[in-house]
């Protein structure tokens, strides 16, 4: 069981993702959470640098593919209109529907796919249960509301008591 609650990658934010070293690795499709992971919950906007950072992923030949809890798929589908990346809001994780909607539409094998996210019990877990490489990124909201900052401090504990 904790294996499904450690990634593979722990990165400070997506866009210090190296793309290159990921593409050496085999790395091909990227499943991207968007809440606390591009953007601040809830918000239609995205940094300069997320933005650039999926520009180059997506010259580079990167499959990308938005797969999102937000109840309201009009927000995510404004977030992936602009960005121009397929996207699925209510996925749902870690229930594997929204991560079998991405794999699927990427025809890529599992290994070749790298599941990013901010969250342990919902990105990390969910991923994990296909096969896919996953990358935990800190949450992009810097003041996090009291309830949130128990939650990740709650998942990042459960990761590490849980024996290899």
């Amino acid at each position: 069981m904790s294996r499904l609650l450690i990634a593979d990658y722990f990165i400070n934010a997506v866009e210090h993702i190296d793309l290159d070293s990921w593409w050496r690795e085999g790395v091909r499709g990227l499943i991207l959470d968007v809440d606390d992971t591009l953007t601040r919950k809830n918000s239609p906007y995205l940094s300069e640098e997320v933005q650039n950072w999926l520009l180059q992923a997506k010259a580079k030949g990167f499959l990308c593919y938005l797969v999102s809890n937000n109840a309201s798929p009009e927000h995510i589908e404004r977030i992936a209109h602009r960005l121009d990346i397929p996207a699925i809001a209510r996925a749902k994780k870690p229930r594997r529907a929204g991560f079998l909607w991405a794999i699927q539409a990427s025809g890529l094998p599992a290994d070749q796919l790298v599941a990013i996210g901010d969250r342990v019990l919902t990105d990390i877990l969910g991923g994990r249960r296909l096969g896919l490489r996953t990358c935990l990124v800190k949450p992009v909201t810097k003041r996090l509301t009291r309830r949130k900052r128990l939650l990740y401090a709650f998942e990042n504990r459960l990761s590490q008591w849980l024996p290899l």
